[in-house]
């Protein structure tokens, strides 16, 4: 059976973390704002550009590092992307990390989202954004198809991985659940890697001085300390994990009591049904923010009649075009429903119980990340990765692509990251300043 490869995808990166300098939490927030400012095309089209800001860019994690990224974050519910970057910003600074780099990602679209409900509301107009939208779109094409090839590239080197990148991009294509996809690569990765064939790692897998340096550390250490406890130890972020929680839930506290304040006290019972809602919705559903969409219209337009049916319509057409995930549309209801206060509690809600069940699993993953079937799981997720951005490729290109000026845009757009890489920022704005001088 042929050895599916598990090593950092591009090799002079060398799988390593960028550690001759440690990242600050302005730079982290810097960063992933520049992301959710511009991440279009839902959760895989803003892995493209995450993978390129901190992957390629600044070097702060590898390609195998983000490709655990998106298995947890898939395994999680709630929004895809929102989870990759937790835990990106665990990995770098601990909890304050991912704290810092999941508020910088979601709020640029918070902010937007927040402006175009109070406009909608007012105004009930939506012509300017679908402009702006459809000059994005074609761009964001082209951004996804050169992030496949990339990905790809790097990724599917043996007829195994080819396969696993296949069976991802046909299963996604046809709708099937994005983590039983990620479930079934990971086994196909174990079956190709033969990590399956034992329990035991082999000791062969470490070369001769790899091993020696490993048995002169441990005779270094302090007796009666292993090597998880030195790496727990040495890594401040994550000593005494429950007061850090309890602290960071204190720091929500004001927040939340602010909202409720603001709407008087006679929204009291309101806010709390808004954020149960929300809460239940960030909590149970898996499959990304559209899988949100039924269980969203069931609670606010059948049952509560919060909005009615052409609002809630509006709302996920702007959760669409806007950047970032899908679920920001829970910023518009909430926003319908007690203002900004609203806005608060229902974008909290969402993302808040994912933030929680992320920061366990990534706890239990740090014990078990050595097992040989951790490693040949991950191996099959590597692969996956570019499939399901050649599947989001052709699925946003059906809508995007509607005559020859998109078609043109998308092929220019692929043309002048592959030849002169250039940052996809400036061809995002390029694409929405087109957009709004002209129609499609």
């Amino acid at each position: 059976m042929a050895y599916l490869p598990c090593l950092p995808l591009i090799s002079h990166y060398n799988g390593a973390v960028k550690s001759e300098r440690r990242v600050s939490l302005r730079e982290l927030a810097r960063v992933f704002l520049r992301v959710g400012a511009v991440g279009f095309g839902g959760g895989v089209g803003m892995l493209a550009l995450l993978r390129r800001a901190v992957v390629e860019e600044k070097r702060w994690v590898s390609d195998e590092q983000l490709s655990v990224a998106v298995a947890m974050g898939q395994m999680t519910p709630g929004p895809f992307v929102s989870n990759y970057a937790e835990y990106i910003g665990y990995e770098l600074r601990g909890m304050k990390g991912m704290v810092v780099a999941v508020v910088a990602l979601l709020a640029p679209c918070f902010i937007l989202m927040l402006v175009l409900s109070f406009l909608y509301f007012r105004f009930g107009a939506l012509e300017p954004v679908a402009r702006l939208f459809a000059g994005v779109q074609p761009v964001v094409v082209g951004i996804l198809a050169w992030a496949t090839l990339y990905i790809g590239r790097a990724n599917v080197r043996h007829w195994s991985g080819l396969l696993i990148a296949a069976a991802a991009a046909v299963a996604l294509y046809f709708k099937v659940d994005v983590l039983l996809v990620t479930l079934g690569c990971g086994l196909f990765g174990i079956l190709f890697s033969g990590a399956w064939r034992g329990s035991k790692p082999q000791a062969t897998s470490l070369k001769p001085e790899a091993q020696e340096e490993k048995r002169e550390t441990r005779r270094t250490k302090p007796e009666g300390r292993n090597e998880s406890a030195e790496a727990r130890s040495a890594d401040s972020a994550i000593q005494n994990p429950e007061s850090k929680i309890q602290n960071h839930l204190l720091s929500f506290s004001p927040v939340l009591g602010a909202a409720v304040g603001m709407a008087g006290p006679q929204a009291v019972a309101r806010a709390a049904e808004l954020a149960l809602v929300f809460f239940k919705v960030g909590a149970i559903l898996f499959g990304g923010g559209f899988s949100a969409i039924p269980f969203l219209q069931h609670e606010v337009v059948d049952l509560r009649h919060w909005l009615t049916v052409r609002e809630f319509i509006d709302g996920v057409a702007l959760g669409q075009m806007t950047p970032g995930p899908v679920a920001i549309t829970a910023t518009f209801i909430g926003y319908k429903v007690l203002g900004l206060p609203g806005a608060l509690l229902a974008t909290i809600g969402t993302f808040l119980p994912s933030f929680f069940m992320l920061w366990g699993l990534i706890h239990v993953y740090r014990r078990v990340k050595d097992h040989r079937l951790v490693k040949g799981f991950l191996a099959g997720v590597l692969p996956a990765i570019a499939g399901m951005l050649l599947s989001a490729t052709v699925f946003i290109s059906r809508t995007a692509i509607a005559g020859p000026a998109p078609a043109l845009a998308a092929l220019l757009t692929f043309v002048l990251l592959v030849r002169f890489r250039l940052d996809p920022v400036w061809l995002i704005l390029g694409g929405a300043a087109l957009g709004i001088l002209q129609k499609w």
